[in-house]
């Protein structure tokens, strides 16, 4: 029998966006992480090339997790994967409750309208991974596979998009 962490890592790696699902959940792992003190006063944001950005309530949260940086990225390359995030930048400027949600496109079933302009998928993209997520039993489980797959594909079409005028 295969474990599901294998098949699932089978099925991100063949499409090839195993590294970009993983770097998604490191989003979804903040909170677990940190604890639960620290994670009311920051929120992971968003994940882009091995950077975990995360937005805290004040400078003195930035400054007091900048010292267990080191700590947070080994913690969370546990359960990642090794040299999955490589860097955290902590952004001293409250919350609003749109930057929680900016991470990926969606979130899960009926938020999927809430994302910006440019970061969602086409309805044919949502059938593919609604298909592709269809086997795992577990509604928890799905929706994760579900929203590291849309986060991937996002970071994908993000990083193939052609840059505009070189800026001086």
């Amino acid at each position: 029998m295969v474990r599901l962490r294998e098949a699932l890592d089978g099925s991100l790696k063949r499409l090839g966006i195993l590294r970009q699902a993983r770097r998604a959940r490191a989003v979804d792992l903040w909170a677990e992480v940190v604890g639960s003190a620290a994670a009311r006063a920051s929120r992971a944001t968003r994940c882009k090339d091995g950077v975990l950005f995360v937005a805290v309530k004040s400078s003195v949260w930035a400054h007091e997790l900048s010292l267990l940086k080191a700590d947070i990225i080994k913690k969370l390359n546990r359960y990642l994967g090794k040299g999955t995030i490589v860097d955290i930048r902590f952004q001293a400027r409250g919350f609003l409750k749109a930057e929680a949600r900016d991470r990926c496109s969606t979130g899960s079933g009926g938020d999927r309208g809430t994302a910006r302009p440019g970061r969602t998928l086409s309805h044919a993209e949502m059938e593919e991974i609604d298909t592709l997520s269809a086997a795992i039993a577990d509604p928890e489980v799905r929706a994760a596979f579900a929203r590291a797959v849309m986060a991937a594909r996002i970071e994908n079409r993000e990083q193939r998009a052609p840059t505009g005028p070189a800026q001086t």
